[in-house]
């Protein structure tokens, strides 16, 4: 994937930025405060979802603004196209331009825009609680499968509106019924694509003495249940579970059953230690090491990988890992954004990087 052009408009702190990259791999750097995960953000919002930082749509525009807009010229396997997000006046949800005309489905911008990330902030991935691990584990899969965008969409849809009838209507059972299947179908889809996630990124493992191979490990009933039983089955297994939990479920006010009931982990391939019990650097190394084998097997599958975003990247670790992590991403040749406070290291790359200085809102060539 390669970014031509980015225009930011009352962004964050971004009154007007156009960026035009003269590289595949870009260095930003800055003062914190900067704007520099602000302008990772920005990118990050053209893939489906809440980006980077899961901030609402409404929190996003520059001080003292109400609008706010983030559009880019792309390439994707020979095929350029506009992409457009932002808050226009009297919305309250965003809104996507592709080529200047709207967009039917989040599914059609996920087929052709694709971009994973990693903050500083994700390293505690493994102390919170499970919804960030499964936003990270299906970030990874919309890049590999991009229908799964709406699969995700149905199913949460349809979780919500069960938990709602249960507390209002309860007696609406074939309402329940025709929910419940929806949750049931689209549950075992989204489930089989995490599950075919986790196949391809063991198909195409990213390992070395600097980033030795981490396997990404699902935890999920209903996995387990695929593995040993036809979808069909399953499904109706599901259909048949949320049924009978529905007086349980009326008195906890959710659903305890689908697909929003996983969760994930991360394990060292070879010595076993999973990543809740790594420290903070072992933490990181471990998850550019997904990030890296994720990137391969996308360029493998689609031709290209995803744009990849890295917040402070070298912090926690050495200089040799440093280097190999430069010399890594510079071969998958697609668009990559690294920032830190300092430009000293990420000396390693000075000759095929750009480095830009962000200060108050714009770039500027360091």
């Amino acid at each position: 994937m390669n970014l031509h052009r980015l225009t930011l408009t009352d962004f964050r702190n971004y009154r007007r930025c156009v960026w035009e990259p003269s590289a595949t791999l870009s260095v930003l750097t800055g003062e914190n405060g900067s704007g520099k995960t602000n302008f990772l953000e920005a990118l990050s919002l053209l893939a489906p979802g809440r980006g980077l930082l899961g901030s609402p749509a409404h929190m996003l525009p520059r001080h003292g603004t109400t609008q706010w807009g983030v559009a880019a010229h792309l390439e994707r396997e020979g095929q350029q196209f506009q992409l457009s997000t932002g808050l226009t006046e009297g919305r309250g949800r965003r809104i996507f331009l592709l080529d200047g005309e709207r967009t039917r489905t989040m599914a059609e911008i996920a087929r052709l825009y694709s971009c994973v990330w990693l903050t500083p902030q994700m390293e505690r991935l493994f102390l919170e609680g499970a919804g960030s691990r499964r936003r990270f584990l299906d970030r990874l899969t919309v890049a590999l499968l991009p229908d799964h965008t709406q699969q995700l969409m149905a199913h949460e849809r349809s979780v919500m509106s069960r938990n709602r009838i249960l507390l209002e209507q309860p007696d609406e059972t074939a309402w329940l019924t025709s929910l419940e299947e929806s949750i049931s179908r689209h549950a075992v889809a989204i489930t089989a694509a995490r599950l075919h996630l986790l196949e391809t990124l063991e198909e195409t493992p990213f390992g070395n003495e600097a980033f030795p191979q981490t396997l990404l490990e699902l935890h999920c009933p209903i996995a387990t249940a695929l593995k040993a039983s036809p979808a069909l089955e399953v499904e109706d297994k599901l259909r048949h579970a949320l049924q009978q939990s529905r007086l349980q479920d009326k008195a906890r006010k959710s659903t305890s059953i689908g697909a929003h009931r996983a969760d994930m982990s991360l394990r060292d391939a070879m010595t076993g230690r999973q990543a809740a019990h790594s420290s903070s650097g072992q933490k990181k190394i471990m998850l550019l090491s997904i990030i890296l084998s994720h990137a391969h097997a996308i360029s493998r599958i689609w031709g290209q990988a995803p744009v990849i975003l890295l917040d402070e990247p070298l912090t926690h670790l050495d200089e040799r890992r440093r280097i190999i992590l430069m010399d890594s991403l510079s071969a998958l040749k697609t668009t990559t954004i690294l920032t830190g406070t300092e430009a000293e290291p990420f000396s390693s790359i000075r000759n095929i990087a750009a480095f830009f200085h962000v200060q108050n809102g714009a770039l500027h060539p360091a």
